[in-house]
C-alpha cells in the first residue's frame, strides 16, 4: 500500500470496473478458490500430512494448511464466503482509485498470512491441529470496513477515512464480541461484554468525528444515492460488514465434526482490518 497511482477526484469518475486490468484483478481474485478446489482432489492421506500440528509445528505445513480442507463442507463454506467478501472488497477498492493498494492487500493476505496465522496460534499451548482457508478469508472480510470508507471519502467526501474506516471496524468488532459470548468463549464472557461495550464507545468516538469533519454529510449521502450503482454497492458491503460474523462466530461452532477456530477468525478479521489501514496511515 505503498504509492497509489490511481487517481479519482469526484462522484462522476470512471469506476474502473472495466477493462483489462479489472480482468487481471478477477483472475487474482479467482485462482484462490481454483487453487483450494484444485488442493481437495489430492489423496486425503497427503492431504492430512500437510495438515499444521501444534505439537511438531513446520514452515511448510504453516503456509500450506490454510489451503487444505478435508471436508467439502468446510471447502464449500470457505470458497463461498470468499466469494462474497474478496470480489467486494475489489470492486470498492478499484472504484476508490486503490487498485494498487488492493493487489498488495490480496498478496499479503494469500501469501503470509497463511504462516503467521498459523504460528500465532502456538500462543495457546495444546494438542491440535490447524488447517483452512477460514483465517484469510476473515482478513479479506477485515479489510471491508477500511476499503468501504476509503470508497465513500474519495467518491463522495463521506468522512475522512481515517475516521470513519475504525468506526466501522470497531462497531463490527462489538458485534464479533457479543457473538463470542455465546460460543465457546462464554467462560470468559464478562471480557467479551467488556470489549463490545469498549468497541462501541470507540465506534461512537469515531462516528461523533466523522459527522463533525463532514459538515455537508447530507448532501454526500444524496449524491451517493443518486450515483448508479454506489448506493447497492456500499449496502452490499455494509450488510458483508453485519452479517460474517454470524457466520465466523457461530453459536456452535463445530462444522463437520470439527472444532471452528474461532481464535484464528478474530486474529484474521483484526490483522486484515489492522494491516493495511495503518501501512496506509503511515505511508499516506
Amino acid at each position: 500500500m505503498a504509492t497509489e497511482s490511481d487517481t479519482v477526484t469526484h462522484a462522476a469518475t470512471t469506476p474502473g470496473l472495466t477493462g483489462r486490468a479489472f480482468l487481471v484483478d478477477l483472475a487474482l481474485v479467482g485462482s484462490v478458490p481454483f487453487v483450494l478446489c484444485l488442493v481437495s482432489l489430492l489423496p486425503r492421506v497427503l492431504r492430512q500430512s500437510l495438515v499444521f500440528d501444534y505439537a511438531a509445528p513446520t514452515v511448510a505445513t504453516a503456509f500450506v494448511s490454510a489451503f487444505v480442507h478435508l471436508d467439502s463442507l468446510h471447502l464449500l463454506v470457505n470458497v463461498g464466503l470468499y466469494a462474497l467478501v474478496a470480489p467486494v472488497g475489489l470492486a470498492l477498492s478499484v472504484a476508490a482509485g486503490r487498485r494498487h493498494r488492493f493487489r498488495v492487500v490480496f498478496v499479503t493476505f494469500v501469501l503470509a498470512f497463511p504462516a503467521v496465522l498459523s504460528y500465532l496460534n502456538l500462543a495457546s499451548p495444546r494438542s491440535a491441529s490447524a488447517l483452512g482457508f477460514s483465517g484469510v478469508v476473515m482478513a479479506f472480510a477485515g479489510y471491508l470496513p477500511f476499503a468501504l470508507a476509503t470508497y465513500l471519502e474519495r467518491r463522495f467526501d463521506v468522512g475522512p477515512a481515517t475516521q470513519l474506516a475504525p468506526a466501522l471496524f470497531l462497531a463490527s468488532l462489538s458485534l464479533v464480541a457479543v457473538l463470542s459470548v455465546r460460543s465457546v468463549f462464554a467462560l470468559v464472557g464478562h471480557r467479551a461484554t467488556g470489549l463490545s461495550l469498549a468497541a462501541l464507545l470507540g465506534a461512537g468516538w469515531y462516528g461523533l468525528a466523522v459527522r463533525e469533519r463532514c459538515p455537508t454529510l447530507r448532501a454526500d449521502v444524496w449524491a451517493l444515492v443518486r450515483t448508479p450503482g454506489a448506493a447497492e454497492l456500499v449496502v452490499v458491503a455494509l450488510v458483508l460488514v453485519v452479517t460474517v460474523p454470524f457466520v465466523a462466530f457461530p453459536a456452535t461452532p463445530v462444522l463437520g465434526g470439527a472444532t471452528l477456530n474461532l481464535y484464528v477468525h478474530l486474529l484474521g478479521y483484526t490483522l486484515g482490518f489492522l494491516v493495511p489501514f495503518l501501512t496506509a496511515m503511515t505511508t499516506g
